[in-house]
């Protein structure tokens, strides 16, 4: 019984770090963004007086990173981001990775919007599937994409 015990801890205590799409729905600014970021352990990265920026598994020059999570100041718009989609699914051994778990809750509870295009210097300019969801806080809509083998939900701000 011990052993079920310690061997099931660590297992619980990953699942809380996990992002979830209900910790998406609370954010509707910068302070509830902050709030998630830091309650599922991502560290500040090189943040820039336009942009906040977070990861998880950060290197030490803070560049590179497993997962990301960005906040964009003057629009109040946010994205995260789950690298590595096919490293993920295969670690996750049969149980969906957190960006697939998400996308199939916002299938299930949300309404699909229309296809929206998300324009960066990094990615250039992405197609997005998007999804009004009850009881978000945020205003807008929830977009989702793979770029590149990872997997993004984005928020378009109304």
């Amino acid at each position: 019984k011990l052993f079920n015990i310690l061997f099931l801890i660590p297992i619980v205590l990953s699942a809380q770090n996990q992002l979830t799409l209900s910790d998406i729905l609370t954010i509707n600014d910068k302070d509830s963004f902050l709030n998630i970021v830091k309650e599922k352990k991502y560290l500040e990265g090189n943040s820039t007086t336009e942009k906040i920026y977070f990861g998880k598994g950060l290197s030490k020059d803070k560049t590179q990173a497993t997962d990301w999570a960005e906040y964009t100041l003057n629009k109040g718009e946010f994205y995260f981001e789950q690298s590595n989609l096919e490293y993920s699914r295969k670690r996750a051994k049969g149980k969906p990775c957190y960006y697939d778990q998400i996308v199939s809750e916002i299938k299930s509870t949300c309404e699909y919007n229309k296809i929206m295009k998300h324009s960066s210097s990094k990615n250039g300019s992405v197609n997005f599937t998007t999804y009004k969801c009850p009881g978000a806080k945020y205003k807008g809509y929830l977009g989702f994409a793979q770029i590149d083998g990872n997997g993004v939900v984005q928020l378009f701000p109304k």
